[in-house]
């Protein structure tokens, strides 16, 4: 397995949506977790999120997270796939 960091970068117009959607989307992420598949999660400044997960390849990362319910819904403007390696840290 490999790990990847994926930012989302939230569509501005979609703030309404993107708080109705919220809950799901967290409850999403911890079945990732429960799973193994997600390491981290969370919000970065300028309206974005990172999440940290593992997978077979970049394409892997974004199949895993096509089911998000923030991706279903729409909110979000952007996804950057990026194959991380951890040099130190909890999952180096």
């Amino acid at each position: 397995m490999n790990t990847f960091a994926v930012i989302y970068t939230y569509d501005p117009d979609q703030t309404e949506l993107t708080s109705q959607v919220r809950p799901r989307h967290r409850e999403f992420l911890k079945s990732l977790f429960d799973t193994g598949a997600l390491k981290a999660s969370g919000p970065i400044s300028g309206g974005r999120a990172l999440i940290v997960v593992e997978a077979e390849s970049a394409d892997g990362a974004r199949e895993l997270l096509s089911r998000d319910p923030f991706n279903e819904a729409g909110v979000i403007s952007d996804i950057d796939v990026a194959e991380w390696t951890v040099i130190y840290g909890p999952w180096a």
